[in-house]
This record gives C-alpha cells, structure tokens and sequence, in this order.
C-alpha cells in the first residue's frame, strides 16, 4: 500500500512541476504576456487563503470526517484506507496547484511567497512515510485481512477472564 501511495504521490507532484515548469518557460519566452492589474491585486489575497485552505485545513478536515464516519465501525477495510490516504494526497496537490497559479498571476510578493512556503507545508505533510502510515493504520483499526474488521482486545484471547497474578512468597 505505502508504494502505491508513493507512486500517486509521485504522479500529481510531477504533474504539478510540470505544469509550474511549463507557465514558466511560457512566460520565459513569451515576456509580453501579462495579466491584468485588478487581478493581481484582488487575485493575491484570495489565492493565499485557497492555498491555506487547502494546506492547512483542508487535511485535518477531511481526517475529522473520515474518522467521524467510521465511528461506529469496529475497523475499515484496506480498500477505504487507501481511498482515504489518496484523497489526503489529492488536497495536498490542490494546494500547490494554487500556489503555482499564484506564480503564475503575479500577485504581489507577500501572498506569492506565503501561498508557495503554505503549499510545500501541505504537500510535506501529506507525504506517505511508512511511520504516518502505519500510525493511522493502527489509528483508524485497518484490517489486515479485507474480509473480516480487527476487533479491539485488551488481552490476546478475549474470552479467558484475565489471569491473577500471585502476590511474592505464595
């Protein structure tokens, strides 16, 4: 699982540099091609705050109502993990996506520099590491087997009382 993740992380970054890349080297090349001043200027504020948005509260947000939908269930299934894991991914790469579009525009220093520093927070945070991974496996009670959900057991057989333990010289 955390390879697969890897590689659609891998996939949407590289798409995204590439796109940041091209706009670029358009711009590069084509130096006459501006963008209108109001929309710098109005664009800034509110690319920053998408781009925020995103980063910052968008992951948080969207655990809380993974974890607020599987409240009930004893565990989830691999699949609803994974699902979960690349849709955590996609949000990060929405926020860089704003922050290139910020580039792009213009806007003025303070919003193009606090959109694109915002947007790299975003995407490192939602790196698949095997830690987090493995973490959040445990967190949100993955099954290990996709057919049966794990069940939460203090002791290793659930159905033996739990053993006394003898007091020394006994």
């Amino acid at each position: 699982m955390e390879r697969h993740l890897k590689i659609i992380y891998a996939k949407w970054l590289g798409a995204v540099v590439l796109g940041w890349a091209t706009l670029r080297g358009a711009l590069h090349v084509n130096p006459g091609f501006t963008v209108p001043p109001q929309a710098t200027f109005y664009g800034g504020p509110v690319l920053f705050i998408l781009t925020a948005a995103c980063a910052l509260a968008g992951p948080i947000f969207y655990r809380t109502l993974f974890a607020h939908a599987q409240r009930n269930h004893a565990g989830i299934t691999a699949e609803a993990f994974f699902i979960f894991e690349r849709n955590l991914i996609l949000i990060g790469q929405v926020a860089l996506g704003f922050a290139m579009l910020a580039d792009f525009l213009a806007v003025p220093f303070f919003y193009r520099s606090g959109a694109c520093l915002t947007a790299l927070y975003g995407v490192y945070c939602v790196f698949p590491s095997g830690k987090r991974i493995v973490l959040d496996r445990r967190l949100f009670r993955v099954a290990t087997n996709p057919r049966k959900t794990s069940k939460i057991s203090t002791r290793r057989n659930p159905i033996e009382p739990p053993t006394t333990l003898k007091k020394v010289g006994q």
